[in-house]
């Protein structure tokens, strides 16, 4: 098992969501969150904010957009 800077951890909406895919399309949005995990300074392709004012990442890679902090 990989040690990771951070720990992935989902809302229960991307959970359903990524138990609603295919298993193939589930282990590439699997390696995606595990890439963030190990670089978790990276940059997503633009930023947001949420009702708290933190600023939110996302990335848009492979047909997928993830949003992390």
């Amino acid at each position: 098992m990989a040690s990771y800077a951070y720990e992935p951890v989902l809302s229960a909406k991307a959970w359903e969501f990524l138990c609603s895919l295919s298993r193939k399309r589930q282990q590439r949005v699997i390696k995606l969150i595990n890439l963030l995990a190990e670089q978790p300074w990276r940059l997503g392709d633009y930023r947001t904010t949420d009702s708290t004012g933190r600023f939110l990442e996302n990335i848009r890679l492979n047909g997928f957009l993830i949003t992390y902090l």
